[in-house]
């Protein structure tokens, strides 16, 4: 009798709170902080003076809980927090909503055409039964066999040809919805349920609560566009990113901040280890015990694949390439306005700003590797973070290509293509073998190449003219270099061997430079890297 006194006390105490239950309330996506790889999602809600719960419903079911902060304004306080899962039923973007709609709708007209269709096909086998000679119906064609026919042939002549329109209404019809339906399975997102959150609070007057929380369907990556001015020596460049998202719902109208930090990565480093050294026994090691061979085993990762979760079988390719974000500190670029990123991981291009910056530009020449000169611009790299990322390159208003750019010493250079006016050409004067040396215990290679470079500008240029020269890489092989003219750099950008030429040609001017190389090594050895 307790007992059950007990049980009614407790579910009469239970009523007026599910009484009580607020209704569910959306928490649109309001801010939110994009990394490479993933994103910090922030939900704002409005919340009333002398609310005591609050429900926050239709949150995509793809994010860790255990990530999630809340904070409120001053006046509320929080107390706990309930979340539920269900299965999703309803869109959660608006192109998933319409693409269903339309769906819907071109079923709904296929329904009807088949009503008509088989419509049409009852009435042609009515007409078709009247001309049987033993329906009953030879008493009406006798009395007007003449009109008779001609209404079985009228009403034949049009069911017959209704069926034809509404086959061919079909088809299209048909390829429309087909075309519907991959359109809704391509964007349709690959979330099976909904999250709610149910919160106990106190609020004494009227403000905010806020729920962020990482979400790993979301990046960023920087991209930049480099446009020349020749006559002026200027290069404007503006720094863009590609944003995109793939959570389920669409993120309208949001405040958006790009960081070029990684919070998903490991907090803290690694630590080293106890480096044992000792001698190898000669003799067998002694078998172990059982007990130890089960701690060995145990210490030894499994190579048992791991079960796959739901998401993983799913083949969704990544929303970028991998990619590598370095700088001193994380930088945060604000996005001025409000952004809307659609939900289906389509790429959205946004601008983080342009600045001109006054450059010196040359022509730069390998002509060993090709006889061809490059325009290259080079200035003094703006400040701020410059992580590497895809350029596109524009000289005076044309497209010169792409290329990644990554920043080089806090350096601006910058490629603009093939200068088609500056001609390139390479003669091999020599290129001996033979034997030197006290009783020809030497052996000998003996070259000079000469590359003669003409501007066909009608002005002057600058030119960097760049060979590799050989590098000894034992004691017992001798090499001799002669430059002419003599070379402005060795080793150049730190290229073990590579020589630098830098000359200023007048329009119609050709200049030739020289390297003279002698190698030599012990006649009974092979050597390697010759050319």
């Amino acid at each position: 009798m307790l007992f059950q006194r007990s049980l009614f006390i407790a579910v009469f105490i239970s009523l007026p709170v599910l009484a009580a239950r607020p209704l569910p309330l959306a928490a649109p996506v309001s801010r939110v902080v994009l990394y490479s790889d993933s994103a910090l999602v922030e939900r704002a809600v409005q919340v009333k003076a002398g609310a005591e719960s609050l429900e926050i419903s239709g949150m995509p079911a793809n994010f860790d809980v255990a990530s999630v902060q809340i904070e409120s304004d001053s006046g509320i306080e929080i107390g706990e927090l309930v979340w539920r899962n269900r299965v999703r039923v309803d869109p959660l973007n608006a192109e998933e909503a319409r693409l269903e709609a339309e769906v819907r709708k071109l079923s709904e007209q296929l329904k009807a055409l088949n009503a008509e269709q088989k419509t049409a096909e009852r009435e042609l086998k009515f007409l078709e039964a009247l001309l049987a000679p033993d329906n009953g119906n030879s008493q009406t064609r006798a009395a007007d066999p003449a009109r008779a026919l001609d209404v079985i042939r009228r009403g034949s002549l049009r069911a017959e040809q209704r069926i034809l329109e509404v086959e061919a209404q079909k088809y299209d019809l048909e390829k429309k919805l087909k075309a519907l339906e991959a359109d809704l399975e391509n964007i349709r997102p690959g979330v099976d349920e909904v999250r709610s959150l149910f919160v106990r609070l106190r609020a004494k007057n009227d403000g905010y609560m806020r729920i962020s929380y990482f979400f790993t369907g979301a990046g960023w990556r920087p991209a930049y566009r480099a446009a020349l001015d020749s006559e002026s020596g200027r290069v404007r460049l503006e720094r863009t990113a590609q944003i995109a998202q793939r959570s389920g719902e669409d993120w309208n109208r949001v405040r958006l901040f790009l960081s070029t930090g990684a919070p998903q990565r490991n907090a803290s480093g690694q630590r080293p280890h106890t480096w044992n050294v000792n001698l190898e026994e000669s003799a067998p090691a002694p078998r172990q015990s059982n007990m130890m061979s089960m701690e060995m085993a145990e210490s030894r990762p499994s190579l048992k694949a791991a079960p796959l979760s739901a998401s993983a079988n799913r083949a969704e390719n990544p929303l970028f390439e991998a990619a590598v974000i370095q700088s001193e500190y994380a930088t945060e670029y604000a996005i001025s306005g409000t952004v809307s990123l659609p939900a289906d991981g389509r790429k959205v291009a946004v601008s983080l700003g342009a600045l001109n910056v006054p450059v010196a530009l040359e022509a730069e020449i390998s002509p060993r590797q090709e006889k061809a000169a490059y325009l290259v611009a080079r200035g003094e790299l703006p400040e701020g973070v410059w992580p590497a990322g895809a350029m596109q390159l524009y000289r005076n208003g044309a497209y010169s290509g792409q290329t990644r750019w990554v920043v080089d010493e806090n350096r601006l250079v910058l490629p603009f293509g093939r200068d088609e006016l500056i001609q390139v050409s390479h003669k091999s004067e020599k290129n001996q073998s033979g034997t030197s040396g006290f009783a020809e215990q030497k052996a000998e290679r003996h070259s000079v190449d000469t590359f003669t470079v003409t501007n066909r500008h009608k002005r002057a240029v600058n030119i960097r003219v760049l060979d590799a020269s050989p590098v000894s890489r034992n004691d017992a092989v001798k090499v001799e270099r002669r430059f002419t003219p003599e070379t402005v750099q060795e080793d150049w950008n730190d290229r073990k061997g590579v020589i630098a030429w830098e000359a200023r040609l007048d329009a119609g001017q050709s200049k030739s430079f020289s390297a003279d190389y002698r190698i030599r090594w012990p006649r009974k050895q092979r050597i390697i890297g010759l050319r």
